[in-house]
């Protein structure tokens, strides 16, 4: 049952409106950051997750949720873009993972730093035990979040 306010719309929890806003901020910082590239934002999410290290086309294919035929595209165009290379495994070489090129480092220093640097001004004005809870809130959501996208299924939900 949705409770209602005052004027008859939805209650809605202010840390979560604001949760909200933050991945709402998130999303369209990500799509700037896409067309500045000149790549699609699932070619942007593939780039971030290779920013930890390299992976395979499986480990790719497994985080963003793609086929095998939509990674193999995927690292097609990034290795066409100059954006990737292929590299054989240090310990199987029959292992083949992707790799970002260093020039995407520096294009995600000048594009993500200012971010990075506007959202730390923001926390150094927070008392340090204030950070704290912050920072525990937004793991705590974060994680409540996946986990509740993990106990959604394909076509169990329609709108109405």
């Amino acid at each position: 049952m949705v409770k209602s306010s005052a004027d008859g719309g939805p209650v809605v929890d202010p840390f979560m409106a604001a949760v909200r806003h933050l991945g709402a901020a998130l999303d369209r910082y990500d799509e700037a950051a896409s067309r500045a590239l000149g790549i699609g934002r699932s070619d942007l999410r593939a780039l971030n997750l290779l920013e930890h290290g390299p992976l395979t086309a499986g480990e790719i294919g497994d985080r963003l949720d793609l086929t095998s035929g939509s990674v193999t595209a995927l690292i097609n165009r990034l290795q066409t873009g100059g954006m990737v290379r292929r590299v054989k495994d240090g310990n199987d070489r029959r292992v083949v993972r992707v790799q970002l090129e260093d020039a995407v480092y520096a294009s995600f220093a000048r594009i993500y730093a200012p971010c990075g640097r506007a959202v730390a001004s923001v926390s150094a004005t927070l008392p340090p035990a204030m950070r704290d809870a912050a920072v525990q809130a937004v793991v705590d959501a974060a994680t409540a979040i996946e986990r509740t996208r993990d106990a959604l299924t394909d076509g169990a939900y329609e709108l109405r």
